[in-house]
């Protein structure tokens, strides 16, 4: 028997071949969103999953492979965007040996690997478009050509495309073909945004924490839990995990507390930094900062005011100045 949702959100995915992450949480967000896709994991439809980066996407289509028919058949990803587009045609569909230079024997493809299970397109989003009609009549007629072959070869396997983009804007830019795009688009589904599901970040970094720990595993003060849900993650799951990591290999007691929220504060700050580009004017770069900085103190103005070097007094004449939310920053 499949284990139920409630049971799936927190166990870990090992026996089907995955790579051991996790899906954890009891949002009714996240909960929602496993609900339906235990329910279209037993259809044999494509599946398109469009989501942010670092939500888990390649989790979620091992979810979907985990219960569905073919869980017994293998699971294979390919990352649309890691392979040279010289090399993709091949890494899909194979080739034969002579097939081009360097081909000294049959090499078979994605496509034949997943045959009978499931292929993981992931980031769907960044094939080429000279590849895009070969992808589009496998999904209809479930057949390919490998490089140099005489003939076609017949597949039965279920695609689950994954992307961090909306593949309709690239569809209305002209760089994704429309055809393909309501092709992959049967069963669409979305991951929610860490910032959507704040209630489940107190579980994910407990999960973390014991996960990357270097001496042994610590509590999680009330004010840093605090301190977490006011961070808006736009990293997402990845973002808490490394953040984590830091944290389990720096701490050194029985507790972690608030002032390990700096590290998420440099962090952020660091990435503010990168956001500020050549053209900005000097009054929005330092708009920005005094926000990003801000945000990563959870408001706190004293210590905003350590972090950027200044009174304050400055600090709150600043947050006038710019009309910034009073209450916000506190």
């Amino acid at each position: 028997m499949l284990p139920s949702v409630e049971q799936t959100a927190r166990t870990e995915l090992t026996a089907d071949g995955s790579s051991g992450g996790v899906l954890i949480g009891r949002s009714a967000a996240l909960l929602s969103m496993l609900d339906e896709a235990r329910r279209i994991a037993l259809s044999d439809a494509d599946v398109l999953i469009e989501a942010e980066s670092g939500t888990g996407k390649e989790l979620l289509a091992r979810f979907i492979h985990a219960h569905s028919t073919r869980r017994f058949r293998p699971f294979i990803a390919v990352n649309c965007s890691a392979v040279p587009e010289m090399l993709l045609e091949s890494e899909l569909f194979g080739h034969v040996r002579g097939a081009f230079t360097g081909a000294t024997g049959n090499q078979r493809g994605k496509f034949e690997l997943a045959n009978g299970g499931t292929l993981l397109l992931d980031e769907i989003g960044e094939m080429p478009f000279a590849l895009q009609p070969k992808l589009l009549r496998v999904l209809q007629e479930r057949e390919f050509d490998p490089l140099g072959a005489a003939h076609p070869v017949r597949t039965d396997i279920r695609i689950v495309a994954t992307t961090n983009r909306t593949l309709l804007r690239l569809v209305e830019e002209g760089a994704f073909r429309a055809d393909l795009f309501y092709r992959l688009n049967v069963i669409p589904l979305t991951l929610p945004p860490l910032r959507d599901r704040k209630e489940d970040i107190p579980e994910l970094a407990v999960y973390f924490l014991r996960k990357f720990a270097a001496g042994g595993v610590a509590q999680l003060s009330p004010a840093f839990l605090e301190g977490l849900a006011l961070h808006d993650w736009p990293g997402n799951i990845r973002e808490l995990a490394n953040f984590m990591r830091r944290v389990g290999a720096l701490c050194t007691t029985g507790e972690v507390g608030h002032e390990f929220l700096e590290l998420l504060s440099a962090q952020r700050l660091t990435q503010t930094e990168a956001a500020i580009s050549v053209g900005l004017s000097l009054r929005e770069a330092e708009k920005r900062l005094l926000e990003a900085t801000l945000r990563a103190t959870a408001g706190n103005r004293t210590r905003a005011a350590e972090l950027l070097g200044v009174s304050l007094r400055t600090i709150r004449n600043k947050i006038r100045d710019y009309g910034l939310p009073p209450r916000r920053f506190a």
